[in-house]
């Protein structure tokens, strides 16, 4: 049972919710009126994104974003037995983890962060508003923060009040951005779309080719784990995925990528996101590395190469910023002559096994 479904059945009630109000029916309203929001979202994107369509963001990534956002505070409960959110923390949370990427449809993508809490505010409305000013105000910083580069949890109050009611935005905060961060899996890919740009004779492009390697990437990811202070992280990869480079847009500049080298540069943003919230974790839930398995297969699902495996951790001296994953990982991604295990060098393997 996610939390949810917890908060939902009203499994652990306290009296966390202010002025005695029914906030489970409140959130049951407020969940439903998302609901028509969070199905414009998809379309929303295919509009205003110019430089490729990117991965699900619609009704079953916020479904995945509570998953994950569960799992994180379930963790911290198995280190830390005294680790306790109230009802109406979750409340709160679970408000912003509906709203968080809901400024797509007033914001580019770039500023669809900070869009959410003046959606929220145009959303909820006098005379028939769900929610108090204070309310909006606390879920509206919370939801704001899971994007940006410029603190934006930093910025916000560890301890805050509602109604007398004590709130800690930081950590909340800190939860959704994590749990945002890890909300990746194949589910997110387009399945039917990329089955049909592998097919010949098309008289159009399915999926934008700007976008397909985003999409191959939420494709690849078969585990997000969660153990005690480690995220295990797996990737199964086709060789039909391994060989070629995929374009990205950006700024209406054109790059081309193998796969493997998005997968490594997606690992090393979770590290640096992990990092992050980290900070505003309680020592004892504080993730201190993360684990990556990538399993490269054949078109018969056999291996190409022994698995690809990895552990990024802080050592040494600490740094404002890290280069690159080889640098981090050092030998882990390194052949016994020293080269790097690029997406340049697999598809030389690749090759090298074809002839």
């Amino acid at each position: 049972m996610n939390l949810e479904e917890e908060f939902l059945e009203n499994l652990k009630p306290d009296n966390s919710f202010p002025d005695e109000k029914d906030y489970i029916a409140t959130y049951k309203i407020l969940k439903q009126n998302f609901a028509p929001i969070h199905n414009e979202i998809k379309t929303k994107i295919l509009e205003i994104e110019k430089e490729g369509y990117f991965n699900d963001h619609g009704p079953d990534h916020i479904k995945m974003v509570v998953d994950r956002a569960s799992k994180i505070i379930n963790n911290f409960k198995l280190n830390d037995s005294s680790f306790l959110l109230s009802q109406y923390e979750i409340f709160i949370l679970l408000v912003a983890i509906n709203l968080h990427d809901s400024g797509h449809l007033i914001s580019k993508r770039s500023g669809h962060a900070q869009a959410a809490k003046e959606l929220l505010s145009r959303f909820d409305k006098n005379p028939n508003s769900l929610l108090s000013v204070n309310e909006r105000r606390i879920i509206g910083d919370i939801a704001k923060a899971h994007g940006g580069k410029n603190d934006p949890i930093g910025m916000l109050q560890s301890d805050d009040y509602i109604s007398g009611k004590k709130i800690r935005p930081k950590l909340l905060a800190a939860i959704l951005r994590l749990a945002d961060e890890l909300a990746e899996d194949k589910s997110r890919a387009s399945r039917f779309l990329l089955d049909l740009t592998e097919e010949s004779g098309l008289e159009y492009e399915p999926l934008d080719k700007h976008s397909e390697i985003y999409h191959r990437f939420s494709e690849a990811i078969d585990s997000v784990f969660l153990e005690g202070n480690v995220i295990k992280l797996s990737f199964c990869v086709s060789v039909k995925n391994l060989n070629k480079k995929f374009e990205k847009k950006s700024d209406n500049v054109i790059t081309e990528h193998f796969l493997l080298d998005e997968i490594y540069d997606r690992c090393l943003k979770t590290f640096t996101e992990t990092l992050y919230c980290n900070r505003f974790y309680p020592p004892h839930n504080r993730y201190s590395k993360i684990t990556v398995v990538i399993f490269l297969l054949d078109e018969y699902d056999d291996y190409i190469i022994d698995p690809i495996s990895f552990i990024m951790e802080e050592n040494g001296y600490p740094l404002m910023y890290v280069k690159d994953i080889f640098t981090m990982c050092k030998q882990s991604l390194k052949t016994v002559t020293g080269r790097n295990i690029d997406g340049e060098y697999i598809a030389e393997v690749i090759s090298e096994k074809t002839i």
